[in-house]
């Protein structure tokens, strides 16, 4: 499994989808993992959303290369399985996105600034004794 800070390329296999298929694995792997993550501080629950942020928009992209393999292959992949991998690749975007958005949130927290209105600012601002 590779992790995080490994950015070297997934090993070649015979068959791009194959590969794929193999990046696609180790990343929902490296998402269980980073959620097992103890998160107990502000600052750590930041940590963690900003790894769950940048593994699921790592595993967009390869959605999205997986969509491209299947429209340059269309004689091996049915072009259903395309149209799901790019609703998969827009899932995995939003992933990213909404934990991109947490991270931003925490780390507001950890610095007591108040958070989003999504993460429920009114709470957060009544906490740290801000009015409206």
């Amino acid at each position: 499994m590779r992790t995080l800070t490994d950015h070297s390329p997934v090993p070649p296999a015979a068959d791009p989808l194959t590969r794929i298929a193999a990046a696609l694995d180790d990343t929902i792997t490296q998402i269980h993992v980073v959620i097992a993550i103890p998160h107990g501080t502000n600052t750590h629950n930041a940590h963690r959303a900003a790894l769950l942020a940048r593994l699921h928009a790592r595993q967009a992209g390869w959605w999205q290369l997986l969509a491209r393999a299947a429209v340059t292959d269309l004689t091996r992949v049915h072009p259903m399985y395309m149209r799901a991998a790019l609703r998969a690749a827009h899932k995995a975007r939003d992933d990213a996105r909404f934990w991109r958005d947490v991270a931003a949130d925490w780390t507001a927290r950890a610095e007591h600034r108040p958070t989003s209105d999504a993460a429920g600012a009114l709470s957060s601002w009544d906490e740290l004794g801000v009015t409206a």
